[in-house]
């Protein structure tokens, strides 16, 4: 559960060339191809989704978890088309620290679109909710994703995890 108060309403991130925004129903179909893809799903700890049905279940979930203010999911869309081609979200918040994490359609790979919106998570993280801290869980495996979140800051702690301070701390 959050120890800190989150939005119940999410808000629009915009960056250059993508935005962050509240998914709706209207991104089924895109959100399907995202969830059904066993490439995109390799490394989570979900099958890929069967059906559309699949979609609304987690559609419901996400709003759920919104109202409560447990956890943030946004939609990743192209900035000029609004083309749905990912999600990212802030999850398991403890304290002033979240896990931060996201998918992104196959045919998006390599180009960037990924860090950029990590990049605008972490500004609303540190700035916004003032979070002193992100932690990714990224398998080993997933090479892509780990390089990716070493070139935005993220190093190993301690316990092996990719973290990365936004706030310094006061001693």
């Amino acid at each position: 559960m959050a120890t800190l108060p989150l939005p119940t309403v999410l808000p629009t991130l915009h960056g250059r060339r993508v935005l962050l925004r509240a998914m709706a129903d209207d991104d089924a179909a895109g959100l399907h191809a995202i969830y059904s893809d066993p490439r995109v799903m390799q490394f989570t700890d979900e099958l890929p989704f069967p059906d559309r049905q699949s979609v609304d279940i987690m559609l419901a979930s996400v709003r759920r978890l919104l109202a409560e203010g447990t956890s943030l999911e946004w939609a990743i869309a192209l900035a000029d088309t609004d083309a749905i081609i990912g999600t990212c979200g802030l999850h398991h918040f403890d304290a002033r620290q979240a896990e931060a994490g996201g998918l992104l359609r196959h045919s998006a790979w390599g180009q960037g679109y990924m860090r950029d919106a990590m990049a605008l998570l972490m500004k609303y993280a540190g700035d916004v909710l003032c979070l002193d801290r992100l932690i990714a869980d990224v398998a080993l495996e997933n090479e892509r994703a780990q390089r990716m979140f070493k070139k935005l800051g993220y190093r190993k702690d301690s316990s092996g995890m990719l973290a990365i301070a936004l706030r310094p701390r006061v001693t």
